[in-house]
């Protein structure tokens, strides 16, 4: 199951976001050495912010397999506050049509090509829905460079901003390598690129409505 949650909702949905932010430490401050800032065993920074949103995908036992926030680049920007340089065909990094994913992670609890696959696919399709009815025009990240091929492979309409730059010492130091910007459109190509990639049905309402985005509680919302 999606749940989408708002960052001004951290004290009505506190179980959830607890429960991420120590996943998020133990991703990436333990898994990959990054140096951000943390406390008692949880990982937050300056764009866990009243705008962001959340994509969570929560197993029948309460437990997220997978996430994504996403933050208006107007006023929060990870591309345009730290890696500008990322950017070298032009484009802005800040746009009020464009919002910004961070913190992406994939892990289902079994874990397999398919699982892997399936567990992309359900998060993307909820995030690229949810910006269509928002009306955005892009999303926009970044990425390990090494990982560019996995989301081209993902949607065709993957567009690099410029080439890969080196962060956190480059490679071969630790919480370091190579990273590069990307850009998807937000339509239902991109959706239909994804389902193709899962090998779901081509109908994306056989998976998700877009319209059919129901509370289950004044600050939760479930897709």
């Amino acid at each position: 199951m999606i749940i989408m949650l708002r960052g001004s909702e951290r004290e009505q949905n506190s179980k959830f976001f607890d429960q991420l932010f120590r996943l998020r430490h133990e991703v990436f401050v333990v898994g990959r050495g990054w140096s951000l800032p943390c406390g008692n065993g949880r990982e937050t920074d300056q764009y866990d912010v009243d705008e962001a949103v959340y994509f969570l995908d929560i197993n029948e036992d309460g437990v997220i397999e997978s996430s994504v926030r996403a933050t208006p680049t107007m006023n929060h920007s990870l591309l345009g506050d730290y890696f500008p340089h990322l950017i070298e065909n032009g484009m802005p990094a800040r746009a009020p049509d464009v919002y910004e994913c961070t913190r992406y992670i994939v892990m289902p609890s079994r874990k397999s090509r398919d699982t892997i696959r399936a567990a992309k696919a359900r998060l993307l399709i909820a995030l690229f829905q949810w910006a269509m009815k928002e009306k955005l025009a892009y999303l926009q990240t970044v990425i390990d460079a090494g990982t560019l091929g996995s989301f081209v492979e993902m949607s065709p309409r993957t567009i690099p901003l410029g080439l890969s730059h080196p962060y956190g010492g480059g490679r071969g130091v630790a919480g370091g390598g190579e990273c590069i910007a990307i850009r998807w459109p937000v339509g239902q190509e991109v959706i239909n690129d994804v389902l193709e990639y899962v090998g779901w049905p081509e109908s994306p309402e056989s998976v998700y409505d877009a319209e059919v985005m129901r509370s289950s509680s004044p600050a939760l919302e479930v897709i």
